[in-house]
This record gives structure tokens, sequence and C-alpha cells, in this order.
């Protein structure tokens, strides 16, 4: 089972990974469906930042101990 922090360090990397494709797709393809791609990818960042808070906003002192394993490090 991942903890609490391992979720937060996936989320983040997922969403670095996002912004490079979003960030591809605008600049290296040319035509609106490419613009259109790329805003509707940025809308998924968008979501996957608001979960991202709201694993930040958890409070550890209200989750299982085997959530808080490996939870050093805070996004």
């Amino acid at each position: 089972m991942a903890s609490l922090g391992a979720m937060k360090s996936e989320l983040r990397s997922i969403i670095h990974e996002l912004e490079s494709i979003a960030s591809g797709l605008q600049s290296e393809f040319e035509g609106i469906g490419s613009e259109v791609a790329a805003h509707r990818l940025r809308s998924v960042i968008r979501q996957c930042e608001s979960a991202q808070h709201g694993l930040n906003s958890v409070d550890i002192t209200n989750i299982a101990p085997e959530f808080k394993k490996d939870d050093v490090q805070k996004a």
C-alpha cells in the first residue's frame, strides 16, 4: 500500500510530465487541433494540481499508520 508521501511524489511527477507534453503539443505541432489538445491537457493538469492540494492538506494525525510510512517529504 502506497504511503501518502509516495502518492504526493507520484502525482507531482505526473503533473510535470503532463506539463511537458502540453508544452510540446503547443510549440511543436501546428493547427487548431494541437491548441485544443494542449488546452484540454492543461485542464487535466489543473485537476491534478487540485488533487495535489487536497493531498497536501491531509491531516496525517487522522490517517492509518500504513499510509504514513516513508512520509517524511511534504509536497
